[in-house]
């Protein structure tokens, strides 16, 4: 699971992996960590990050993540997918997810040549499926999420890699 948030002029991308024993690797802008996550009885995460513990507690408004940890609150944004879009992001055939929701079903695989419109991954979001299709004709060159993800608005779905004419 890859998320991206904005925290003032600073970009951070998470790439959740989970392991075995319960725990996850975290990759944060380049650098891993191994994270516990267990819920607290008051709505919080009691987190051990490689082996420091945090008490942390969230609620999102729109694209914005509202973190408190230690004693200190941070804004952390969602980027808007139609935002990095228009800026030109390095991948522009990349597909997202339009609104929060969980991955129903994985329709491609690395490798897969596909064409704009063709539907690549079905969400379920508030009790309707969404078919995510292709931005672009393309090949699939990375998958970002797995049947039974959780995603948030604007999170990276699959990394496709658009194919020049010549």
């Amino acid at each position: 699971m890859t998320f991206t948030y904005q925290h003032h002029d600073q970009t951070y991308t998470v790439d959740l992996q989970p392991n075995a024993d319960g725990t996850y690797t975290a990759l944060i802008n380049g650098r891993s960590y191994v994270v516990q996550a267990v819920p607290t009885a008051d709505g919080g995460l009691r987190l051990t990050l490689d082996g420091e513990r945090f008490t942390v507690y969230t609620a999102a408004q729109g694209n914005n993540r509202h973190v408190s940890v230690g004693g200190n609150s941070y804004t952390l944004t969602v980027p808007d997918a139609r935002t990095a879009r228009r800026r030109g992001a390095s991948a522009g055939g990349d597909l997202t997810a339009q609104m929060p929701g969980q991955i129903v079903s994985v329709l491609v695989a690395e490798g897969d040549i596909v064409t704009r419109g063709q539907p690549l991954v079905i969400l379920e979001a508030m009790k309707m499926e969404i078919r995510a299709t292709a931005p672009s004709d393309g090949q699939v060159k990375r998958l970002l999420v797995q049947k039974g993800d959780v995603v948030e608005r604007g999170q990276r779905l699959v990394e496709i890699e658009e194919i020049s004419a010549e």
